[in-house]
């Protein structure tokens, strides 16, 4: 081998490096989204979420540049001389961990420019995630990549042990290039289905866990039949076959079946958010239709009221007089609204769900308005209140008939913020509701949509969910 056919090699590695550092910075993206829109962690996928990985990705692909032309300057001079022979150095193992610490760094930054509350600690999860995630793609990509060769065991160690040797293998060029493709694919298909429709689709607990012991099940459990010494050459090559074909198709299959499991469930809960929203503005059209109703009539009858009023004053009838007035302030109430929040749709909402509180002996009151409203999107607002109120309504209702059952909206309008708190009453056994769920979830995207906080707190019976929303004159 000579020099020039050295560089070759070398520059087959650094072009191999490059497009992995491509997948890698797909992959780091790919988390944090997962985290914010599958695992339902309280933040916003922005531009600054991506900034991160794009560096490390620059500066991964500007480090093989660099070397390249190095080697290249080197080794020119020299160039039809025989190559004596190439070991990784020390400056070789040094650049590589140092890449590896800058993976984990930029995971971490762009952990700490998306999440709201817990950064650190979101942080550090993110780069345990992005392990986890990272492995489970790159053996699904490695057992597809000895599909194509006659040694599965021996290509299995040439994948794992990729930047310990010199030289780039034909199943590492396979592995390197499905590795990054799904990458890709993963990216696009969750940015452009979640991010850019900002769409919450919540995973529970349960199916975390399947999805954790089907993870470690396909990374252990394959080994075993590619293994040396276990089985004979060729039953270790059909093996190689069987299991390259498999793995890949399951590891896309189980992701996709929970997904599709989640996913139906959230448009049923989805169904169950519009019609709240649909009852809510028919209420509304209702109640206005009737309040337009009984204005037209109260206006009708009024210059009669005020007259007999009237003429009640001038034969000094005060008695009858003030019956008569008390009568007319009775009617004036009747017509207007019992709730008053200043906005629309809010209205809407509170005066469906104090029908539903009426009927289950659930006292409710109002302090404070809004002025001019929340300036939120109706869906919103519906999807915000309409699953607070259904929450405090279901505490409410798991309270004995003796206990005193009450919910309170307060509303404030500061210079800044419309501050929103919404107490009730609950057990005192009753651990404190997390946001967690379907509704809820939809309840902090909206919240976040508009760059707000939301605050839960239990004390002595009372539970009380805070909201802080900019205003935006």
């Amino acid at each position: 081998m000579t020099y020039a056919d050295a560089f070759k090699v070398f520059a087959e590695q650094y072009i191999v490096s490059i497009v992995s550092f491509v997948g890698e910075t797909f992959a780091l993206m790919s988390c944090i989204i997962v985290m914010v829109h599958f695992l339902g962690i309280e933040g916003k996928v922005t531009r600054k979420t991506f900034l991160p990985p794009i560096i490390f990705c620059g500066i991964g692909v500007a480090l093989n540049v660099v070397f390249c032309i190095i080697n290249y300057l080197g080794m020119q001079r020299c160039w039809n001389d025989p190559f004596p022979g190439y070991e990784i150095s020390s400056v070789d193992k040094f650049v590589q961990n140092t890449i590896t610490v800058l993976v984990y760094v930029s995971v971490f930054v762009s952990a700490l420019m998306t999440f709201k509350k817990r950064r650190i600690l979101y942080g550090v999860i993110a780069g345990i995630f992005f392990l986890a995630f990272e492995a489970y793609v790159s053996m699904a990509a490695m057992y597809s990549s000895v599909y194509f060769t006659d040694n599965p065991s021996e290509s299995v160690g040439n994948i794992l042990n990729i930047n310990s040797h010199i030289g780039v293998q034909a199943c590492e060029v396979v592995y390197i290039a499905e590795n990054t493709v799904v990458m890709l694919a993963i990216f696009l298909a969750l940015y452009f289905g979640m991010v850019r429709q900002q769409r919450i689709v919540y995973i529970g607990w349960k199916y975390r866990i399947f999805f954790i012991i089907w993870e470690l099940f396909i990374v252990i459990m394959p080994m075993t039949p590619i293994a040396e010494g276990i089985i004979g050459p060729e039953q270790r090559q059909y093996m190689g076959y069987i299991i390259g074909s498999i793995v890949p198709i399951m590891g896309v299959a189980i992701p996709f079946l929970i997904i599709t499991m989640v996913s139906k469930r959230y448009a049923v809960e989805k169904t169950v958010m519009q019609e709240d929203y649909i009852s809510a503005e028919l209420e509304y059209i209702n109640q206005y239709k009737r309040n337009q109703n009984e204005t037209r009539a109260f206006r009708h009858d009024i210059i009669n009221n005020l007259s007999m009023l009237l003429a009640m004053l001038s034969d000094d009838n005060y008695d009858k007089a003030e019956k008569h007035l008390e009568t007319l302030i009775g009617n004036v109430q009747d017509i207007s609204p019992k709730y008053a929040t200043g906005d629309e749709m809010l209205d809407c909402i509170v005066g469906l769900k104090a029908s539903k509180m009426e009927e289950n002996g659930i006292y409710f009151s109002v302090e404070g308005s809004i002025d001019r409203g929340l300036g939120m999107k109706p869906v919103d607002v519906c999807s915000i209140f309409a699953n607070a109120m259904d929450n405090a309504i279901e505490a409410c209702d798991k309270l004995s008939e003796e206990s005193e059952k009450w919910i309170r909206l307060e509303l404030k309008k500061t210079d800044k913020f419309f501050s929103i708190k919404l107490s009730n009453t609950m057990s005192i056994d009753e651990k404190i509701k997390n946001l967690h769920g379907y509704g809820t979830q939809n309840m902090k995207a909206a919240i976040s949509k508009y760059d707000g906080i939301e605050k839960t707190d239990a004390d002595g019976g009372v539970y009380t969910l805070s909201i802080m929303i900019p205003r935006i004159e």
